[in-house]
């Protein structure tokens, strides 16, 4: 069978990234004023790739001998394929829809795939496809034909498969244009997997564990220094970037892992994604020996009282700001995740997280404004206060619900102010020239 991955982006002067928010994807439009604009604009030119779920669906189409061809763009769709699979996103829901459209008025069979068409397939159904609904790699992994496939509307299914069952995603192409993640060096660079799903209590609010779920799932830690070895030694890849949620949530794993790692004597580089609450000190040595290179963490906001509100957790501020600078002295990078716009924020709480986030003054700081995405169990409790008329809208950086103190536009006018008085700064230009002697 031939079968073309769709996967179409919006027209914007800003990335668009479907591989992040847990397959939802996001648009880094940062704000209107001079620093915003600056930076959203150079982040045009910072490589995204395309969602792991779609790589994986690849890699176990072409496994199952299927002619497979990967495009962002619709063009002119011949009679040669016999089936279009478009990967979902909210952020270009729309465009995703009106391609969906030619599609069917070419009388081709289509298929949605990804974490929003599953928790959200009213638009992609209406417009003419069939969604499946889950991790999509699994289906493909358990129909190898796709021949005589059901007639639903949303093809449900179950499954035994481990993550270790799936192939390699298919990079093979994608690294023929020598991708490079440049926020963390200019080391030729890959998405990679080790685990699925988080427990946490955001799950109210966070997109993950709609597709991946709450309960944790690892890959075996020498597959995934296989896999790292593999894209080193036949493609030259030295720095991996792990879409985990929540890298380092089971600690026995991620000891082998590093010790597996380390016993290889590769020299590779990686980044991860964690809670500052579960490193402590013997596992920052050792993430640091095995190659960790920088670490994303969520802040959040320097309120107490607001994230209590969204029983939103962490820890306390003295303890953040000596994590973090343990972190730094063994020559770690951190880009430190904020939020603003919070239902119980104000314009002092969003200040007080814009100077707290200037005391921290990590390499890296991103704000974004505080989404009830569709498929949550917020969005229940906020859908009448929901002013968004597209799913494209809800991008993390617009406020897409009537809040309750401040505007659309004081909230946009505070998301530019925070990246202005972060980045603007001395202290930081120091901290993030320094920082590249290191990477």
């Amino acid at each position: 069978m031939k079968i073309l991955l769709l996967d179409p982006e919006k027209k914007a002067n800003y990335r668009i990234s479907k591989d992040t928010s847990g397959g939802y994807g996001t648009g880094n439009d940062f704000g209107d004023k001079i620093i915003p604009n600056i930076l959203k604009r150079t982040l045009k030119f910072v490589h995204d790739w395309p969602p792991l779920f779609a790589i994986y669906s690849m890699a176990v189409l072409k496994r199952n001998n299927h002619k497979v061809v990967y495009t962002k763009e619709l063009n002119n769709v011949s009679n040669e394929f016999d089936l279009v699979i478009i990967v979902s996103s909210i952020v270009c829901c729309e465009t995703e829809v009106e391609n969906i459209k030619k599609l069917k008025l070419l009388n081709k069979p289509v298929f949605a795939i990804g974490p929003f068409a599953t928790s959200n397939p009213k638009k992609y159904i209406d417009a003419g496809a069939q969604v499946i609904s889950g991790e999509p790699e699994f289906f493909f992994l358990q129909n190898p034909n796709l021949l005589n496939l059901s007639s639903e509307k949303i093809i449900f299914f179950k499954h035994n498969f481990k993550l270790d069952d799936l192939p390699y995603p298919e990079w093979n192409e994608v690294l023929k244009n020598k991708k490079t993640s440049l926020l963390f060096g200019t080391d030729l660079s890959l998405p990679i997997l080790a685990t699925r799903g988080c427990p946490y209590s955001c799950f109210k609010y966070c997109v993950y564990p709609l597709q991946q779920g709450r309960l944790p799932r690892h890959r075996d830690p020498i597959k995934i220094v296989d896999e790292l070895e593999y894209w080193n030694k036949n493609f030259k890849v030295k720095m991996f970037i792990f879409r985990d949620p929540v890298f380092s949530i089971n600690r026995k794993h991620t000891i082998e892992f590093c010790n597996e790692l380390i016993s290889r004597k590769l020299d590779l580089k990686f980044v991860i994604e964690t809670h500052l609450r579960i490193l402590d000190t013997e596992l920052i040595k050792l993430l640091k020996k095995s190659g960790l290179r920088a670490v994303k963490v969520g802040v959040e906001s320097a309120d107490s009282e607001v994230l209590k509100n969204v029983n939103r957790f962490t820890i306390k501020q003295d303890d953040q700001y000596l994590k973090i600078r343990e972190l730094e002295q063994n020559k770690i990078l951190i880009s430190a995740m904020f939020i603003i716009g919070f239902p119980s924020d104000d314009e002092n709480t969003i200040m007080k997280t814009i100077n707290y986030a200037k005391k921290l003054n990590t390499t890296f700081a991103q704000f974004s404004v505080w989404t009830p995405y569709p498929g949550t169990p917020v969005f229940e409790e906020f859908k009448d206060k929901i002013v968004a008329d597209q799913y494209q809208q809800f991008d993390q950086y617009n406020l897409i619900y009537k809040h309750e103190i401040l505007s659309k536009k004081n909230i946009r006018d505070l998301l530019s102010k925070s990246y202005s008085k972060y980045y603007f700064r001395i202290n930081w230009l120091f901290k993030f020239f320094k920082s590249i002697v290191y990477v």
